[in-house]
């Protein structure tokens, strides 16, 4: 008996140790334990704003006007057959303003195909030119700018390898551009070589107008420019119509055609004979 009260005893004993130290473990587990230091969570990097979809940006549009047109180069007017005042004009400023000395001329050289000479103010001295190339175009062509004529006693052209011809309102020819060192550029064999030789094989009288030497002011050109050479550096002392003549038949004061030029010249410019 006293055996098992000393079991009971020692397990009682037993019983009451267990439960202190569970109490004394949930009273440690009671007290206050410091919070672990949590890391705030990182904030969320900012969502970039969508880029706008690309479209494109209005840009200012002028206001608008309609397209002008491209000014074409001016083309002097021309006709096959006649005398136009643009020619007149351009006769009478190319001697104004390119051989000046034509207007100057000692009145004794002038005597026969402008008597009035020493009286005329420098517009009608302009004039007797424009004139005087009018009256002699008459009975050299006809006024027709394409006319074509062989001349049959006067050789080959060195120039085209040709007959010489004239041609045009003046009744020039190719080897004049040569002959009188002409650097007017506007009259070109290169250029018509092909037109002009149709025209010679097929012995026409009228040119092709599209030919640089039946170009109406080219051909006017080159016939100032030999005027020029004859009156101004040939002969610089002998009578117009003697000087002329030694290239312009038209112009020789013994021949038929010379009474022509100067009924035409009483005509067309008057101041000069009274």
């Amino acid at each position: 008996m006293e055996k098992l009260r000393l079991i009971a005893a020692v397990l009682f004993s037993t019983f009451l140790s267990i439960s202190s130290a569970q109490a004394f473990g949930r009273a440690r587990s009671q007290e206050p334990q410091p919070l672990p230091t949590v890391a705030p969570p990182p904030l969320p990097a900012p969502t970039p704003s969508p880029s706008p979809s690309p479209f494109p940006v209005p840009t200012r549009t002028p206001a608008h006007h309609p397209p002008s047109p491209s000014t074409p180069p001016h083309v002097p007017a021309q006709v096959i057959q006649g005398w136009i005042q643009d020619y007149t004009l351009h006769v009478e400023n190319v001697v104004a303003g390119t051989y000046p000395g034509l207007l100057s001329l000692g009145a004794s050289r002038m005597s026969v195909v402008c008597p009035n000479w020493a009286a005329l103010d420098r517009g009608e001295r302009e004039k007797f030119w424009s004139s005087l190339l009018w009256s002699i175009a008459g009975p050299e062509s006809g006024r027709n700018r394409t006319a074509i004529y062989l001349e049959d006693t006067m050789g080959i052209d060195p120039i085209t390898g040709q007959q010489i011809r004239s041609e045009g309102f003046l009744q020039l020819s190719y080897t004049d551009v040569g002959a009188y060192r002409y650097l007017g550029g506007d009259v070109s064999w290169s250029e018509d070589r092909v037109m002009a030789i149709q025209d010679y094989a097929l012995k026409k009288k009228s040119g092709n107008p599209e030919r640089t030497l039946l170009d109406a002011y080219a051909n006017l050109n080159l016939g100032l420019w030999i005027m020029h050479r004859r009156i101004e550096v040939t002969n610089p002392t002998g009578n117009i119509e003697t000087t002329l003549g030694k290239y312009w038949s038209t112009m020789r004061s013994n021949g038929k055609t010379f009474k022509t030029v100067l009924s035409n010249l009483k005509g067309r410019i008057p101041e000069c004979f009274h």
